[in-house]
């Protein structure tokens, strides 16, 4: 396996932990993943619910990744009634399906090296 791979499944066995650990907590407080960077990409998951901040590029190619990923859909009304950019997105599945899909958001959406660094917060 080469290196970016196993970035990639560190990357998204920290996700799930995380998403687990926050369902487990019954938490209200949203867990921000972010590039680690000094003006990064970051979303925000908070009860079953993807909070993403798009410009419009951004917005089709994530259009494109909710092709891959059926389960995952655009939260209406919450979407309609968000400021401009922030797009939410419907998360019911368990915490592997929705680490792959955050990874894949990053790589994909946030056009992100396979490198790239994950911060966590919760």
């Amino acid at each position: 396996m080469t290196g970016d791979g196993e970035r990639a499944i560190e990357r998204r066995t920290r996700i799930a932990e995380a998403i687990t650990a926050h369902r487990r907590a019954g938490s209200q407080s949203p867990v921000l993943l972010a590039v680690a960077a000094d003006d990064p990409p970051y979303v925000e998951y908070c009860d079953r619910e993807i909070v993403v901040h798009v410009d419009d590029a951004e917005r089709d190619r994530l259009a494109t990744l909710l092709d891959d990923f059926p389960v995952f859909k655009i939260a209406q009304p919450a979407t309609r009634k968000a400021p401009d950019g922030e797009v939410h997105v419907s998360a019911i599945a368990d915490p592997k399906h929705a680490a792959d899909f955050l990874d894949r958001l990053f790589l994909d959406v946030f056009d992100q090296p396979a490198e790239y660094d994950l911060r966590i917060e919760d």
